[in-house]
């Protein structure tokens, strides 16, 4: 059954104070917009309490499109917009059941109304109940409150109702950009893109940085690196976007010929962090994202990630630390990168055979002692190249 109208659900924007919740709400409508003017679909965005209404000649699509791609949505629903009159929406909501409950089905009527009507809720639910029941029963049809095959939703609200009989599950999350901004440190592997999405999902604009380590990587790292940061655009509201990508490849010739190979790793993080906190203080960013994972390789044990947060100015966030990798390749999957996480690419060659497990700051910072450490950063700064996306 067509309708002539989506309905878009939020959940963590409602319980917000007054003023917070009107600024969510006019940036998730302004962020659908977005979304619909990119893909070229005519809607006209509004708000009701409680909802933002897209009228469009385009329903599922703009529905599926909303759900998949705007963080802040609990889920869409191609409605029928009617009159919020007892009699209108009785009509229209059997008219619905009707169409869509097949024979031998149960089905059940969910009704929810806001502000004052001569009617209740129940009264919408017996009533439109009976009605489907009274014409389908002969079929096998069959009413069941608690798991039915086929639901009716009615929502009532002040100035029209809406029946719709499915949903499209959506991100949920809080609109990006309303916590500010964070530089995500991508690798093209499974875990740093989907922590940068993780974050993205909780309201942080990404600024996506790679740290070019060639000649110890190969162009087909950076590829996919820069590919994976393309998907990631498809979630951006935004119509500027970059990936920011920084030389290191000098840097990571200073660490190869350093004294203690088995440090390697742990110098190069330290490295990496304090090149994405330089970025973070001219993007005026709060903070850095990465894709690390408790104990996942050498470099991310306990011992060895408190060494690599001393090296740190800014909070670093790991939204995948309790995670294990089928966890990342199932968020990677839902949001596209996965695919490209995977491609075969020729990795760091300067990895040493027995990277250290439990780093010493004492000996790192030795270690660093014979480095120019900020003529690096200053120098990868400044060779800062911008990738649009």
């Amino acid at each position: 059954m067509s309708g002539n109208a989506v309905l878009v659900s939020y959940s963590e924007i409602a319980i917000k104070g007054t003023y917070v919740r009107r600024m969510l709400e006019s940036r998730l409508a302004r962020h659908i917009q977005f979304f619909l003017d990119q893909a070229g679909v005519a809607g006209d965005v509004g708000k009701i309490p409680g909802r933002v209404i897209v009228k469009t000649e385009n329903c599922e699509e703009t529905a599926r499109l909303i759900s998949s791609k705007v963080f802040g949505v609990a889920y869409t629903a191609v409605a029928v917009e009617v009159e919020p009159k007892f009699e209108a929406i009785v009509e229209e909501a059997t008219k619905m059941g009707l169409e869509v409950i097949e024979p031998n089905e149960t089905f059940a009527v969910r009704a929810r109304r806001s502000f004052d009507h001569n009617f209740r809720s129940i009264d919408i639910e017996r009533k439109v109940g009976n009605e489907i029941l009274n014409k389908l029963s002969e079929k096998g049809v069959k009413v069941d409150l608690s798991c039915p095959d086929k639901v009716v939703y009615v929502e009532v609200r002040e100035k029209s109702a809406y029946i719709y009989h499915s949903i499209y599950e959506g991100l949920r999350g809080m609109p990006t950009g309303y916590q500010g901004k964070l530089v995500g440190l991508i690798s093209g592997g499974i875990d740093s893109p989907i922590a940068a999405w993780l974050m993205m999902r909780r309201g942080a604009f990404i600024v996506p940085l790679f740290l070019d380590q060639r000649p110890f990587v190969g162009d087909d790292y950076f590829n996919k690196a820069v590919d994976t940061v393309k998907k990631l655009r498809e979630y951006v509201p935004s119509r500027r976007y970059c990936l920011y990508v920084a030389p290191m490849g000098k840097i990571m010739k200073a660490i190869v010929e350093s004294p203690r190979p088995r440090y390697i790793c742990v110098l190069c993080k330290r490295m990496m962090y304090r090149i994405a906190c330089a970025l973070a203080e001219k993007a005026e960013a709060h903070g850095i994202v990465t894709g690390e994972s408790l104990g996942q390789v050498a470099s991310q044990t306990l011992v060895n990630l408190s060494v690599l947060d001393e090296a740190s100015i800014l909070p670093v966030y790991r939204p995948l630390i309790g995670l294990d990798k089928e966890d990342s390749v199932r968020i990677g999957k839902k949001v596209g990168t996965y695919d490209i996480s995977i491609r075969h690419a020729h990795g760091c060659s300067a990895l040493p055979n027995r990277p250290v497990t439990r780093a010493k700051l004492s000996e790192i910072m030795q270690i660093e002692k014979e480095l120019p450490i900020k003529e690096f950063v200053e120098e990868a700064l400044k060779g800062v190249n911008q990738i649009p996306l």
